[in-house]
């Protein structure tokens, strides 16, 4: 609950909630980047021997699942009735390390945990004998190092991208993770990780990627209700030491961060930023996922028992189509104030409260920054003049063009429709 200018008591809704990604990532990059410079640092020389003892290496080259399909888990608190039923999944298992000792616990060997944290523990997956199992570790060189050390099994590398080609990850990182030839003082320098995977900021729409990385097909979500479930906040986590296992439950508790879902449901706002980052995520991939969480809040992605897809082991669901996953995805996303811009580089994500005047100058905005085909200096103006065909300022024998093209018209026309049925449904209702 929060109280608007005149003290009356409101309730936080997912309709009228507007959670601004920049804030969250701005916030996780101060508090983690420290963390993933110095810990990138410390793994060198793990990571490297591994790459060359062969235990290690960059997940494009890690052989393909042949589009078996795979469950992609989280912690929500339904993960609790959905453990049991999967001892009899046979398909891929991709996991975070939050969720890997308790698949443990119950019988189930995950195929891959993915480290997207910088703070991943060893502390969070020890207790049992991981050389015992065919799991994977999937990580980019910036977690924990205490967890590198101890891990028993191979290890698939990546390195996150921001979106920002001038980013710790893209320049220094990929250099310290490099190998060179002879020593001479011209040298061809080859990079140990060469796979970019865009970051989120939470860990699901990672573990998609990973998913279509690695090969595999279908994805069935687990344990992402992100809801109050049976009294349950999140699902029970479980630890072992010495060889006892100890259940650590997670009891819901009313708070004022309690946020009403679009379906009646108490969820949180962290809860929702998962959601719209999971949504953001599906648009970009294309991935066909099917959701068997009935009682939580991602509704909008189509729904199939746990009970069917044992039985099916995955098999026989239909591919969804990118319009229909577009259609689904960029309608929720319009509802939270959150806009995609296509261009022919791929898609942008926007926030706006005002999106008729703000995503226009965006457009314009991205379209500003020019490149020469020659000598491959990069200019930027906000005269909003097209300078493509103009001979480069430097070199003056190149050309400059548009690093990004953007149909201003044609993505208003989209955004405007969305807005509209978003109105049409609000009178509905």
């Amino acid at each position: 609950m929060t109280e608007n200018a005149t003290g009356i008591l409101i309730q936080k809704t997912e309709a009228t909630l507007r959670s601004q990604s920049n804030i969250y990532n701005e916030g996780t990059k101060q508090k983690q980047l420290v963390f993933e410079e110095v810990n990138s640092a410390a793994n060198l020389h793990t990571i490297v021997t591994a790459f060359k003892t062969g235990r290690a290496r960059d997940i494009a080259d890690e052989p393909k699942a042949g589009k078996a399909p795979c469950f992609v888990l989280g912690s929500g608190a339904s993960l609790d009735d959905m453990l049991p039923q999967m001892k009899r999944w046979r398909g891929g298992i991709i996991c975070s390390t939050s969720q890997a000792l308790t698949l443990m616990y119950h019988g189930i060997e995950p195929t891959h945990i993915v480290c997207l944290d910088p703070f991943s523990l060893w502390d969070e997956i020890k207790g049992v004998d991981w050389s015992k199992t065919r799991t994977k570790l999937v990580l980019h060189p910036g977690i924990m190092p205490d967890l590198v050390e101890h891990w028993p099994n191979d290890m698939l590398l990546y390195i996150q991208n921001n979106g920002h080609p001038d980013s710790y990850y893209e320049t220094t990182m990929k250099r310290q993770y490099t190998w060179r030839d002879g020593p001479t003082r011209s040298p061809t320098f080859h990079y140990y990780i060469r796979t970019s995977i865009t970051i989120f900021a939470c860990s699901p729409p990672m573990q998609m990627f990973v998913a279509d990385l690695l090969g595999y097909g279908t994805i069935f979500l687990a344990g992402m209700n992100w809801s109050e479930y049976k009294g349950k906040r999140r699902s029970t986590e479980y630890t072992c030491e010495d060889g006892k296992w100890e259940a650590h439950p997670n009891p819901y508790t009313d708070d004022d961060d309690v946020v009403i879902s679009n379906n009646g449901r108490k969820t949180r706002v962290i809860h929702l930023y998962y959601k719209k980052n999971l949504m953001s995520a599906w648009r970009l991939s294309h991935q066909t996922i099917y959701n068997t969480d009935e009682k939580g809040i991602l509704t909008e992605v189509p729904y199939t028992s746990m009970h069917k897809v044992m039985q099916r082991q995955g098999r026989n669901y239909p591919m969804q189509s990118h319009a229909m996953i577009d259609r689904i995805t960029e309608r929720y996303l319009a509802s939270v104030g959150a806009f995609v811009v296509i261009t022919d580089k791929g898609v942008a994500f926007v926030e706006t409260e005002n999106p008729i005047a703000d995503l226009p100058n965006f457009m314009q905005k991205i379209m500003g920054r020019y490149r020469c085909d020659k000598c491959n200096i990069e200019a930027i103006t906000e005269e909003g003049k097209d300078y493509t065909g103009d001979a480069c300022p430097k070199c003056k024998e190149g050309k400059m063009h548009r690093v990004i093209q953007v149909d201003i018209e044609k993505n208003m026309e989209r955004v405007k429709r969305l807005l509209a049925l978003l109105r049409a449904r609000e009178t509905a209702a």
